[in-house]
């Protein structure tokens, strides 16, 4: 049994336009593959639905974490056509690649990475078949959900577009870039002024329900996921429960910022953060209404008008390694 592969590239992903592209070479190698280079995000949609119609079960992609989202997004939303989900390879291609560190498809060269992926076209190879649930974000300000891995709300939303426009250039970026910025946060963390002029590390409303959860009030961050982990190794999620989503919120004012930070930076996260007013939740569905910015997979998403945002996940994913 052949299968039909998909081959999708984000030449602007920061390590593709660095290094080239690994799966191009795949595509000249491969040219039963149906091969889409994202110069421009307009024709995935339309792109995927044909890849649908013709049998594709097999999805590479290769590109950062943003380039994954639009993909998964558009993979899962309802027209899309697929009678089976396919299966998905991730192949690092961004500044962080957080879902391809955690999961991604094996291989270092493009002649291994093309060996690799043709003796699975032919059922030659047998891939480890890895399975992880995705977040799966919904709001009126959506045309279908939004399918990704971490959602930022807060200060931590605006840092993080703060850094990407101040600390970031086509040389500098990646974990490295990342662990600076958080750095430099630390300490000065109200040196840093946003595009309205107010600091960066400020108060916002943000009201959350979900399982034992009922939180409404200013608060500093909150931070959701459906990984175990983050970037740099960080786990700073310790809700007990056995549900399918991780938040962990921080209230305003934050007590001791720069020792709490610190603590998580070392690894050392857990219940004594209650005492920086820190607390965290496991639940299968969180329901938000926020007053700032969302920032999914380090994208920022639209408000909508009534600034109500539905979290869930989807259905396990299977990711071939």
């Amino acid at each position: 049994m052949s299968h039909r592969i998909g081959l999708i590239v984000n030449p602007r992903s920061h390590a593709v336009a660095q290094r080239g592209s690994m799966l191009e070479a795949t595509a000249l190698e491969l040219p039963s593959a149906f091969f889409l280079q994202l110069d421009d995000f307009e024709p995935l949609n339309d792109c995927i639905r044909h890849m649908a119609q013709n049998g594709v079960d097999k999805i590479f992609v290769e590109g950062g974490d943003g380039t994954l989202l639009a993909v998964l997004s558009a993979c899962l939303a309802p027209e899309a056509g697929f009678e089976t989900i396919p299966d998905f390879a991730i192949l690092p291609g961004g500044s962080t690649n957080l879902a391809a560190r955690s999961f991604g498809f094996g291989g270092k060269t493009a002649r291994e990475i093309t060996r690799r992926i043709t003796a699975i076209a032919e059922d030659l190879d047998t891939p480890v078949r890895e399975t992880h649930r995705a977040l799966r974000i919904e709001s009126t300000a959506l045309p279908c959900p939004a399918i990704g891995f971490v959602l930022s709300t807060g200060s931590l939303a605006r840092a993080m577009l703060y850094a990407q426009r101040e600390f970031q250039d086509d040389t500098q970026r990646g974990s490295r870039t990342i662990a600076v910025a958080i750095l430099r946060f630390l300490m000065a963390p109200y040196k840093y002024r946003d595009v309205d002029g107010a600091p960066v590390l400020r108060a916002s409303h943000l009201a959350v329900r979900g399982e034992g959860v009922d939180l409404d009030g200013p608060h500093t961050l909150g931070l959701l996921t459906s990984l175990p982990r983050l970037s740099l190794g960080l786990k700073p999620f310790w809700g007990a429960g056995a549900g399918t989503v991780s938040l962990t919120h921080a209230a305003w004012p934050i007590k001791g910022f720069r020792r709490a930070v610190a603590k998580i930076l070392l690894h050392l996260s857990g219940p004594r953060l209650a005492a920086y007013g820190m607390t965290s939740y496991r639940s299968d569905r969180f329901d938000l209404r926020h007053d700032d910015p969302i920032v999914i997979d380090g994208e920022p998403v639209p408000s909508a008008e009534d600034n109500q945002l539905h979290v869930t996940t989807t259905e396990p994913l299977v990711f071939l390694r």
